[in-house]
């Protein structure tokens, strides 16, 4: 083929293609338009969605986040603050278990001051992705939705809300010590024993609550204490009482022979007695440290000696006084006695007491005499203060010789205050080794010889000397029958005081509140008796009156006496017939004019028949 003829077909070829490629082009104009339109529809969907699905996260949390590992992505803030109180809901209600021993407290947190901080932390939650620039917040949304994100959860703790709950708790637990004491009931030794205090330690506790409350999970918590030990243990008292307790353990025995115990006296002192002796008192010792001591009482023991002291006791014996013209002279000095030494025997005791030996013989000290020309003049012996006379005229030598020898026990004799005066103690012993022979006396209803014949003119004598000194008379006795010798000075019937050892005494008793002084003297020459009593100044005045009651005559009848000890042939008139009288005689004491004492003594002297003597034996 020529060219162009080439030409030609290449052209006629190319004329046939021409219409489909406009078609081509128009096509793929088609395929771009639904393109478009297709991607504005998508785009426009997607801002739709994008539009739709901020719109729902403007009021939710973004997804992926939480709160101390508890998600609260996509919900809402109140959603959020659900789950998280349901996920620390047993915190919430009760954040911890505070125990001591068997107790246990479940505070609450408000009690605690426990503030969770949920609500913060849910604030931060919904600013993430919402706080910066649009393009940091989608980045920052992005990340977390890649990543995650788990925000803190702040816990407040209010310390002193926990710390006045801690307190309170305190005051159920706490006690204080008590110190171990000692005491005395009686003989009973009482001992309370040590107590240990407790007390909490609030500040170390609520450290331990606060660490505790952390982790945000109810723990037990222990409440923190220390004990407290008494100031006195037991340990410090237990001496003391084991030194009461065998003080008290038995009682004390004591034993003398002496004063009025010549046969042996014993004594007893019980544990209850020895216990009022004892003092036990809280003291401070050396060291500061409380102690206690046990004191025993002098002044309770020398008590509880006394009525021993008065047993033993043999006083000395008074001396002779004379009375001297008023310048008082001892003419016969006393004799020492013996009595309780009370130092000793309380050093004794005090350590019988301490130890096993509970037996003690009573000590004893020399008395010296109760007067001695020391305190002689002392004993304010300065007037007479009553006489007493009586007449012997005509006695026969056995009389006279037993009223000088009776005198003269009755003379130099000091009285001392409040003293009871025997005649027949002062007396003695009457027979020849003492000055006096046998005379006739009443004896069994009839006159006979006796020993000391006569004495009843001495006995009359003081009777008198007290009677006109205005002294009680605790003891006289009338004769049996009237006699002439003591009526002989104009006296009354009524003025006599019969004695016969030991039966019959005379007594009287010192009441001037001083001592008094008798002293006798007998007249020979006028055949007179005189006692007379001295002492302090008395002021007191003494008068009588007599009144003759009844008169009865002497018996008609004689009385015959056998007497074994006379031959058969023996028959003598001892005793003359006379008749009996009944008469009162009254005194009157007064000081100063007014009356303190009115006595009456009644005598009464029977009728006495003449009686004769005859003798029975061989």
């Amino acid at each position: 083929m020529s060219t162009s003829a080439h030409e030609q077909a290449l052209e006629a070829a190319l004329a046939d293609l021409q219409p489909p490629r406009r078609r081509r082009l128009g096509g793929c104009f088609a395929w771009a338009v639904v393109f478009l339109v297709t991607v504005a529809v998508v785009t426009v969907v997607a801002v739709l969605a994008i539009l739709v699905v901020e719109r729902e996260l403007a009021r939710r949390i973004y997804p992926h986040i939480s709160v101390r590992g508890v998600p609260v992505g996509g919900q809402t803030i109140d959603q959020a603050r659900l789950t998280v109180e349901r996920a620390y809901g047993q915190f919430l209600y009760s954040p911890v278990e505070l125990a001591y021993g068997d107790r246990v407290w479940h505070p609450t947190p408000e009690e605690l001051g426990v503030r969770l901080m949920i609500d913060p932390a849910l604030e931060q939650a919904f600013a993430l992705g919402r706080s910066d620039t649009r393009v940091d917040n989608l980045r920052r949304a992005a990340a977390v939705w890649q990543q995650g994100y788990d925000l803190p959860l702040r816990l407040e703790v209010d310390q002193p809300t926990m710390q006045r709950y801690l307190l309170s708790i305190a005051a159920e637990v706490e006690a204080p010590p008590y110190d171990a004491s000692l005491s005395l009931i009686g003989p009973t030794v009482l001992v309370t024993p040590e107590v240990w205090g407790t007390q909490a330690l609030v500040d170390a506790t609520l450290t331990d609550l606060t660490a505790a409350l952390q982790g945000l999970e109810r723990q037990p918590v222990a409440l923190r204490t220390r004990r407290l030990a008494p100031r006195l243990r037991d340990a410090a008292i237990a001496p003391v009482a084991a030194e009461l307790r065998h003080i008290l353990s038995a009682p004390m025995r004591l034993s003398g022979a002496t004063g009025t115990c010549t046969q042996g006296c014993n004594w007893e002192l019980t544990p209850a007695q020895i216990a009022t002796w004892l003092t036990v008192r809280r003291v401070t010792a050396a060291d500061g440290q409380p102690s206690y001591s046990v004191n025993l009482d002098p002044a309770g023991i020398r008590g509880a000696l006394l009525p021993i002291a008065a047993a033993v006791r043999e006083a000395g014996t008074l001396p002779q006084v004379a009375w001297n013209g008023g310048d008082l002279r001892i003419t016969v000095p006393g004799t020492p006695g013996r009595g309780l030494d009370a130092d000793q025997a309380l050093v004794e005791i005090r350590a019988a007491l301490a130890s096993d030996q509970r037996a003690l013989s009573v000590p004893l000290v020399p008395l010296p005499p109760p007067v001695t020309a020391s305190n002689l003049a002392a004993l304010g012996i300065t007037a007479q203060v009553g006489v007493g006379v009586s007449s012997f005229a005509r006695s026969e030598q056995y009389r006279i010789t037993n009223i000088r020898a009776g005198a003269r026990r009755m003379s130099d004799v000091l009285i001392p205050p409040g003293a009871s005066f025997s005649f027949n103690t002062q007396l003695g012993v009457v027979n020849g080794s003492t000055g006096f022979v046998e005379g006739l006396a009443i004896v069994d209803n009839r006159t006979q010889k006796e020993w000391g014949g006569g004495l009843c003119q001495v006995s009359t004598t003081v009777f008198r000397a007290a009677f006109f000194a205005g002294l009680p008379i605790n003891e006289r006795h009338e004769h049996a029958f009237r006699i002439s010798w003591y009526e002989e000075l104009g006296e009354p019937p009524g003025l006599d005081a019969a004695i016969f050892t030991p039966a019959n005494d005379m007594r009287f008793t010192n009441d001037t509140g001083g001592w008094l002084l008798m002293e006798s003297a007998v007249d020979l020459v006028r055949q007179r008796l005189t006692v007379a009593l001295y002492g302090a100044p008395t002021g007191r005045q003494v008068a009588y009156t007599h009144r003759v009651i009844a008169r009865m005559p002497a018996p008609t009848q004689p009385v015959y006496v056998n007497d074994p000890t006379k031959p058969s042939s023996y028959y003598k008139k001892s005793d003359t017939a006379r008749g009996g009288i009944k008469v009162a005689v009254y005194r009157t004491i007064t000081v100063a004019g007014q009356t303190t004492a009115q006595d009456t003594f009644p005598t009464e002297f029977r009728p006495w028949p003449n009686i004769y003597v005859r003798g029975t034996g061989r």
